[in-house]
């Protein structure tokens, strides 16, 4: 394999859980701690991730199914976690802090494990932010949690090498479902979650010559189904002809494999 390559892992993505591992020849990144520090490990193992390899984790906000694991994982590899101010305060709070922190505002840029990341505001609950990420000529966006996406957010998911989105229901699985009213407006509102006709119609703006690979995240597992979405998400591919564009519908009790994004 190239010295210049680069790889995603998809360590459980959903309601219950979210971690990826993402790794370039000079160190990798842990985004996202949804898990406890005894199941990360045993999903990066799984996943052919190797932790000594971590410079750092980032974190997207503070609900328990993106950061529970976050101090004790972090402090066990003394590893800074990157979040934004707000979560900080959060994990603070709820006692999830570990020992080195490095706080920003969304819209920050900072350098880790070789990439030029930079963050950006997300519409959803507390300060959740999503992340692009860029080494040499490749690109990768990553946004998991939002009710919508502004233009602003569009340009940083644009035309990506490989993009991470959220695709969270099905519209009538949620109406049918047992949850509460509260909590149906909440989810398919501007500051809860996106879901499958949304992130499909959004997928004629996003993808872009370059897209190669598109990850759909954070798919609930009471209301949606992975088959429902995958036959939505080859649909809309082959209407916008983008069938060169791999996509996964990622799982929340299976780790993905590790996918190859070639650095130019």
């Amino acid at each position: 394999m190239a010295e210049t390559t680069l790889f995603l892992s998809a360590l459980g993505s959903g309601s219950s859980g979210n971690a990826f591992f993402l790794e370039s020849p000079d160190g990798a990144l842990l985004i996202d701690q949804g898990f406890s520090r005894k199941e990360l490990l045993c999903r990066m193992e799984r996943s052919g991730c190797d932790p000594k390899k971590l410079c750092g984790a980032l974190l997207t906000h503070e609900h328990g199914d993106h950061s529970c694991g976050a101090r004790v994982f972090c402090d066990t590899f003394d590893l800074p976690l990157y979040a934004s101010a707000e979560t900080v305060f959060h994990l603070k709070r709820n006692g999830n802090l570990p020992r080195t922190v490095r706080a920003f505002e969304p819209g920050a840029k900072f350098e880790l494990a070789g990439f030029n990341i930079t963050s950006f505001a997300l519409s959803h609950d507390v300060e959740t932010v999503g992340f692009q990420f860029n080494y040499r000529q490749s690109k990768i966006g990553f946004a998991t949690d939002s009710g919508c996406l502004s233009e602003s957010v569009k340009k940083h998911l644009k035309n990506c090498d490989a993009l991470v989105i959220e695709s969270n229901y099905d519209h009538e699985m949620l109406m049918n479902s047992s949850r509460r009213l509260d909590l149906k407006r909440r989810i398919f509102s501007i500051r809860g979650h996106l879901g499958n006709k949304d992130t499909a119609e959004l997928l004629g703006e996003l993808l872009g010559e370059r897209s190669r690979l598109l990850l759909l995240a954070h798919v609930s597992r009471e209301c949606n189904n992975y088959d429902l979405l995958a036959e939505l998400c080859a649909g809309k591919l082959a209407e916008l002809n983008r069938q060169s564009c791999r996509f996964e519908v990622l799982k929340q009790d299976v780790p993905s494999e590790k996918f190859i994004i070639p650095a130019e």
